[in-house]
């Protein structure tokens, strides 16, 4: 049933009989023998058909796929700790860039952020067109600017998105409708851009907490920390360094062109998963 509803607008898989949908349900079966303990999750389907897509060869894109499960395998595991940790460590970025955001979520019992789930099961696939996927998958792949980018990318829309949410003062289910209702609806170069930004300020921020250095993968690279001191530093797993922009919960954005806007734009800032045979 996932297969026959898995980007039906998108030529390569229209139609009945469709050459495309059957070599998509190939592999799906072919990788539930190659990985029997996990076999076929829900939204498995969504993540391979960009690289089936692309690749327009079976054999190349099974072992695409299977390169990019061994990244989200823990995402479709029954105990979901993939997920459990992505969500963790939004919380700790988002927390970061804008506490106040934050407690208005908490108070509207959303400070766990489920309603993100879906971006970060399937990296987005619902949330951008088929054209724009392909451009967002490639840059997280890079690792660049830094690890986890993709959380990055969570917190640049829910920045967008801050405003109109508490202002109308949503609560839970407005809340989850409001960022349901964003699919198809999201400016992906906006977001690569304002992510990068926000990637670039905490590079350059030398107070930030362990935490989040190892979240990003900058604890050993970019930022400085106390410990590569030899003098003690009270602040043990803080870097040191003069007040920095978190602490007027604003980022100034940089443009596409990598200039500093003067202007700066302040980063305020479950669905079920059922394990079937794919059909």
């Amino acid at each position: 049933k996932d297969v026959n509803r898995t980007d039906r607008t998108n030529k390569f898989y229209e139609g009945q009989d469709n050459p495309g949908l059957i070599l998509l349900h190939d592999i799906l079966m072919t990788y539930c023998m190659y990985d029997f303990d996990l076999g076929y999750v829900q939204g498995m389907s969504d993540l391979l058909s960009p690289l089936l897509y692309v690749m327009e060869n079976e054999v190349d894109a099974f072992w695409c796929f299977a390169s990019y499960m061994d990244q989200m395998h823990q995402n479709f595991e029954e105990q979901m700790q993939g997920m459990k940790t992505q969500l963790i460590q939004l919380s700790t970025l988002l927390r970061l860039l804008d506490s106040g955001f934050c407690s208005y979520l908490e108070s509207q019992d959303s400070g766990y952020l489920y309603f993100c789930f879906r971006w970060l099961l399937i990296r987005f696939k619902r949330e951008f067109s088929f054209l724009d996927i392909l451009r967002l998958w490639e840059v997280m792949w890079t690792e660049l600017p830094c690890k986890n980018f993709h959380l990055l990318l969570c917190c640049a829309i829910l920045e967008s998105e801050k405003q109109q949410i508490m202002e109308k003062h949503y609560g839970f289910n407005e809340i989850l409708k409001h960022i349901n209702e964003l699919s198809m609806k999201i400016d992906v170069e906006d977001v690569l851009c304002k992510a990068e930004a926000i990637s670039l300020q905490m590079v350059k921020c030398k107070e930030l907490p362990q935490a989040v250095c190892e979240i990003l993968g900058l604890q050993d690279s970019e930022v400085t920390t106390p410990d590569s001191d030899n003098g003690e530093d009270e602040n043990v797993g803080m870097t040191s360094c003069p007040t920095s922009a978190f602490q007027s919960n604003s980022l100034p954005v940089l443009a596409a062109s990598g200039a500093r806007d003067d202007n700066p734009t302040e980063i305020s800032m479950s669905p079920n998963v059922s394990r079937v045979t794919p059909a």
